[in-house]
């Protein structure tokens, strides 16, 4: 089941309403309870997933609310994952702040051309490691990666897969500790869904 390329847009929809899917029978597979937002209003923003672990209370106050998170899901063919965020954004923490939701999952689809289907693999990172990756990540890019050059801020902001595995260099070529919050691999760390 090949994407067919005649039509870019729509297989990225496609591709990413398959990483959101895939993400609902994850979370299904830990005992919580999970649907997709998107199945009711069109690309709900900063929300794909509600999930719910109904064998833990929302609070003590609120004892018959079964805890709840809201959950963004990105899914990319590519290393550099798109986190939804320009790169200006990125760099004002305090609107990534009030902006973000809650965790996210970032899926990692690669093609294999021999049998024809794709594998998966998964990252998650808590709402606190999200936010500061990014602005730790696009902070180094910005003011001392790229310091005296003049930049689209209006970019995409993404994620290298690297540094989701707790890489703490930028990139091969540069070998520099950018400040990577994340000191190990977030794959299949599913638990990350209910941190801060």
């Amino acid at each position: 089941m090949g994407m067919d390329n005649s039509n870019k847009q729509t297989s990225k929809a496609r591709l990413g309403s398959i990483g959101e899917n895939l993400v609902v029978v994850k979370l299904l597979e830990q005992g919580w309870d999970a649907f997709n937002a998107n199945c009711s209003i069109k690309n709900f923003k900063s929300i794909d997933i509600v999930c719910l672990d109904s064998s833990t209370p929302e609070s003590k106050e609120l004892w018959w609310k079964p805890k709840t998170t809201l959950v963004q899901v990105k899914t990319s063919v590519e290393k550099n994952i798109t986190t939804g965020f320009s790169i200006e954004e990125a760099l004002d923490k305090d609107n990534l702040w009030k902006m973000v939701k809650g965790p996210y999952v970032f899926v990692s689809a690669q093609w294999n051309k021999e049998s024809e289907t794709y594998s998966f693999r998964y990252f998650i990172l808590s709402r606190s490691q999200f936010v500061n990756l990014l602005y730790e990540a696009h902070y180094y890019y910005v003011k001392i990666f790229h310091k005296d050059r003049n930049l689209v801020l209006s970019a995409p902001a993404g994620f290298n897969i690297s540094w989701l595995e707790g890489d703490p260099e930028f990139s091969p070529k540069n070998k520099v500790h950018f400040g990577n919050p994340l000191t190990e691999s977030c794959e299949n760390k599913w638990n990350n869904i209910w941190e801060e």
